[in-house]
């Protein structure tokens, strides 16, 4: 796709302490997602909150039924949620509810394509001494999802941060585990201890780990990493032909003195992208994308 993608971490489990811009409640994050989509935003990756503690609500299906069903009173978007870890069936029970009720307007399957280690520096993990840093993602819960996506005709959007995770998506692909082109976000972090680290030479090695023959796009996510490594790789991936995710969500750090809102960032990366000779993909072009039937091997 020559258009480039722009998505956005709205919310991940920011504070209002580290950025005070982070939406919480059902209203501001419709809001916040109009704003981006108006600025250029086109996939909108969000965690339901409580509204009054701003605590993360990571699996409650009545909340994110609430959720979905404002934002789209507000706003058309292609919007999906987070899930817990775990090894149980259950972590997926509030995707499932949103996927079976056509009010919420899910369009997206989000399915983590495989365990990682998410060990965070070692001051923090030492904190912490009994903590298990592990993703888990057990292929029984990658089947169960998949055929979810498969029966409401959903398209996959698979967080991959491990190598060997993009190599089973490949093999699922060529398998016919899909009904519509797959969307590879590609994490990278410089304080956490999966994948490669958050340097543009690597993402060269993700890139070029895609296989002619598979079907879909990918985005460079720079998960916790600080704004100029997050600009370089953000940079290479639209040198590339990749795509881009940016967000408070990611990363609530100060840019230049102040604290953006995810607008914003969106309005400066569609900025970036044509001066770099690439025009940004509108919500009809990412639909037509991703809409696309595929034909089983």
């Amino acid at each position: 796709m020559e258009r480039l993608i722009i998505a956005v971490g709205l919310n991940e489990n920011v504070t209002r302490d580290q950025n005070p811009n982070v939406p919480i409640t059902p209203k501001e994050i419709a809001a916040d997602i109009a704003e981006c989509v108006e600025a250029g935003a086109s996939i909108i990756h969000v965690h339901c909150r409580n509204p009054v503690t701003g605590e993360p609500i990571m699996d409650d299906p009545d909340g994110y039924l609430e959720l979905f069903r404002t934002i789209h009173a507000e706003v058309d978007a292609l919007v999906y949620p987070t899930y817990p870890n775990g090894e149980k069936v259950d972590r997926y029970k509030h995707v499932k509810a949103l996927m079976e009720d056509p009010a919420s307007g899910l369009e997206i399957a989000p399915i983590i394509a495989g365990s990682a280690d998410l060990t965070p520096p070692l001051e923090l993990a030492r904190a912490a001494p009994d903590h298990d840093w592990l993703l888990h993602m057990p292929l029984p819960d990658l089947f169960y999802q998949l055929a979810l996506a498969r029966e409401h005709g959903l398209f996959v959007s698979h967080d991959v941060m491990e190598p060997g995770g993009l190599r089973t998506v490949i093999s699922l692909f060529r398998d016919g585990q899909y009904v519509h082109p797959v969307l590879l976000k590609f994490f990278m972090s410089d304080r956490m201890g999966f994948g490669f680290p958050a340097e543009p030479q690597y993402l060269d090695v993700w890139s070029g780990l895609v296989p002619s023959d598979f079907d879909g796009e990918w985005l460079v996510l720079p998960y916790g990493v600080d704004y100029a490594k997050s600009m370089a790789l953000w940079r290479r991936a639209i040198e590339l032909g990749g795509h881009v995710r940016v967000g408070v969500g990611d990363s609530p750090a100060v840019v230049d003195g102040f604290l953006p809102t995810n607008a914003e960032r969106v309005a400066q990366m569609a900025e970036i992208a044509r001066e770099m000779g690439r025009d940004v993909a509108t919500l009809a072009d990412v639909r037509a994308r991703f809409a696309t039937a595929l034909v089983p091997a």
